[in-house]
């Protein structure tokens, strides 16, 4: 039996390349898309060349995301994992100073990718061929939002919507669907927000610290595992007990 494949989207992020790097540590091949600034997932690949492809991709294309997808169906006949870990640089500005297209940019990388993967994959999942998707999420769908982040959080929530779904109308086919609600985790995504708010957040945490993404990453591959089965719709927060669900 060959390996089982993984597909990354948003695979040069924080954690992107740590569930990349992750997922080859616990021997799946990894499919890795991204945007722009592949640096990360270049240097996973020039250390492991023969357990991981990477695809530049606007996910907000449906006809480029599905030829993608296609391309590595053809390649290696399947798809077992998903991980959806896209997002973009964020704007601290409260909402009086958002503009729609703001709100709009994060509901297309939230929402379109999954319905376009999703779509891609439907002859596959009607195979009954079980597929295993996880969806990054964050921990302000499960607790008060902080003042200027509006846009991203309202997204989040509509992907939490659509993991919901996901998990109910997929299961049928064998396929979970898990969304694992970060907390604070120390990646380039945080260079926008006034440092005082992450040195306050790590203060304040009962751990003392700030996520890694390599503590998302470690739950990203308990997912992806076969200890995982029998969990569906699950929402896993990772968040040193900051927020308690």
């Amino acid at each position: 039996m060959g390996k089982k494949v993984a597909l990354v989207l948003g695979g040069n992020g924080g954690i992107g390349s740590a569930a990349v790097q992750q997922l080859i540590n616990d021997g799946y091949f990894v499919c890795a898309t991204y945007f722009s600034n592949n640096d990360k997932i270049s240097k996973i690949f020039n250390e492991a060349p023969a357990s991981l492809s990477i695809h530049q991709c606007d996910v907000r294309d449906g006809v480029e995301l599905s030829k993608i997808i296609e391309s590595i169906l053809l390649t290696h006949g399947a798809i077992d994992t998903v991980v959806f870990t896209i997002t973009t640089s964020l704007k601290n500005n409260q909402m009086l100073e958002l503009s729609w297209d703001d709100y709009k940019n994060h509901f297309d990388l939230q929402i379109k990718v999954m319905f376009f993967t999703v779509k891609a994959l439907d002859e596959q999942i009607k195979m009954k061929h079980k597929i295993k998707f996880i969806v990054i999420l964050t921990e302000y769908c499960i607790s008060n939002p902080p003042k200027g982040l509006s846009h991203y959080v309202t997204s989040k929530y509509a992907a939490l919507g659509m993991a919901k779904t996901m998990a109910v109308e997929l299961s049928q086919y064998k396929c979970t669907t898990n969304m694992i609600l970060p907390g604070m985790v120390e990646t380039p995504l945080l260079d926008s927000l006034p440092s005082k708010l992450v040195e306050i957040t790590a203060y304040q945490n009962p751990l003392k610290r700030n996520a890694s993404a390599t503590d998302v990453a470690n739950i990203i591959s308990f997912l992806a595992s076969d200890k995982s089965d029998y969990l569906n719709g699950a929402n896993i927060a990772v968040n040193g007990g900051g927020v308690l669900s």
